[in-house]
């Protein structure tokens, strides 16, 4: 009998354990879905709040978008946009595209003028440099041509001085024949032979005359090659070819 209830209490005490075991394994999973939800009510609430805050802030937008759609109709027709062919039928969307366009064309001709300013600023200075050259090159010729003049008229007072020179070479052989006594009998040598006596291949020619001027022209002309003056151009030696020309004609006289 008392083992019988020794055993029946051992059991419920066994039990009673075993309950208290599972009610705390009940409690702790009560605890833990417990904070789950409470997890997720907060998230819940979160994004409740925030749909409310985007709610509000779409009706705040939407609001002022229809504000901005009056005040872009009112400047559309202030400025004749909407007068304007062609700006009919589009939206300011479009316009702005269309001005975001023309604003990357200025962009790229503002680019494409500073290249054409620094090309015009390198012909700038080529060109400086190219007129102090050609004034540089002008003061040489200027000073050729002087140089030139110079020599000219140096060849000149040379050419005078050999005419006078040769004028006063023949003077002295002249003298003699204009110098003569008329009453004076010519002295004829017993040697003398006649034209008779005169073999025909030592004759002079009739135009014995003639020969001794070429004769003298052309010693003439020898005497001014060896002077070996410079030629200048065709104009120069033109005008010292009329010069001999006009001093021979002088001597001739």
């Amino acid at each position: 009998m008392a083992t019988s209830q020794g055993k029946g209490e051992q059991v419920s005490k066994f039990e009673t354990l075993r309950l208290l075991e599972k009610c705390r394994k009940e409690r702790d999973d009560a605890m833990h879905r417990e904070g789950v939800l409470r997890e997720k009510l907060r998230q819940y609430e979160s994004r409740m709040r925030s749909t409310d805050a985007q709610k509000q802030k779409l009706k705040t937008l939407a609001v002022e978008n229809k504000e901005l759609r009056k005040q872009v109709k009112g400047l559309r027709t202030e400025i004749g946009l909407e007068c304007n062919p062609n700006f009919t039928g589009k939206t300011t969307k479009d316009i702005i595209n269309d001005l975001q366009d023309k604003d990357r064309e200025c962009s790229s001709l503002v680019e494409k003028a500073v290249k054409l300013s620094l090309n015009i600023d390198d012909l700038t200075y080529e060109l400086a440099n190219t007129v102090t050259s050609k004034t540089l090159l002008e003061d040489q010729v200027h000073s050729l041509q002087q140089n030139l003049k110079d020599m000219t008229n140096n060849q000149r007072r040379l050419l005078k001085l050999w005419e006078d020179k040769k004028v006063q070479r023949d003077q002295p052989a002249a003298l003699p024949a204009i110098i003569q006594k008329p009453a004076q009998k010519p002295f004829v040598h017993k040697a003398i032979q006649t034209e008779m006596s005169v073999n025909s291949s030592q004759k002079l020619p009739v135009n014995a005359s003639e020969i001794k001027q070429f004769s003298l022209d052309h010693d003439k002309k020898t005497v001014l090659d060896k002077h070996s003056f410079p030629t200048y151009g065709n104009d120069f030696h033109h005008e010292n070819t009329s010069f001999m020309h006009d001093e021979t004609n002088g001597i001739k006289n």
